[in-house]
């Protein structure tokens, strides 16, 4: 059996609790040996984080830090230009040898897969594992499309029967929080205690981040 490897990316600006409940669904539900949390250097369909990526960075080892299993990757903050998730996998793949990697991602940014950059080598590359989130839909125009013909799964056990190119749907994920949420609260210095970790909080006040 491959050894199994989950990447959520992001910009995590900042890391929440919905990323850090999403990192250990899909660690329990698939029963990954790892999941690497990789955040974001350059985007390249999205505005640049509102923070450096050292802050982004050490935030994520705070949230993380009780979570066995999972771990923070800078690969792509160590990495100069912009960040596509088709160079991080395949580097990961190198590095990793023998191993199936899995793409962790809300329905929302699967739904725009078809813009990525050489997306199609995404299924040369990992599986997918979507999450739902409230009100969005997966978009059947994506899931119709030929790449993704016969790749629907609805178990573990078939979605590793292969190492890339298969998809896998958690409609009973429900965590929803939104990164921009979190910035403008914490702007209006409200609590935010349910949304982050204590001391992502902490950490966040001491170095008068998100600030207005």
């Amino acid at each position: 059996m491959s050894y199994r490897i989950g990447v959520l990316g992001g910009m995590f600006d900042p890391v929440h609790n919905g990323h850090v409940e999403a990192a250990r669904c899909a660690l329990r539900k698939l029963a990954l040996d790892e999941l690497r949390m990789i955040p974001c250097q350059t985007p390249n369909h999205r505005r640049p984080a509102k923070i450096g990526p050292q802050h982004r960075l050490h935030m994520i080892e705070l949230a993380i830090r009780n979570e066995p299993g999972i771990r923070v990757d800078p690969i792509e903050i160590d990495r100069t230009g912009i960040s596509y998730m088709v160079d991080t996998l395949a580097i990961l793949k190198t590095n990793a040898g023998d191993c199936a990697l899995v793409l962790v991602l809300g329905v929302d940014s699967f739904n725009t897969i078809p813009q990525w950059h050489r997306w199609h080598q995404l299924l040369e590359l990992c599986h997918f594992l979507v999450l739902a989130r409230p009100g969005i839909m997966i978009s059947e125009d994506v899931i119709a499309a030929p790449e993704f013909e016969h790749s629907l799964v609805a178990s573990t056990e078939e979605l590793f029967h292969t190492d890339s190119g298969r998809i896998m749907v958690l409609d009973d994920f429900s965590f929803d929080i939104s990164s921009t949420k979190v910035r403008k609260l914490l702007a209006m210095n409200i609590d935010m205690s349910a949304m982050l970790d204590e001391n992502v909080i902490d950490y966040i006040r001491s170095n008068n981040l998100y600030a207005k």
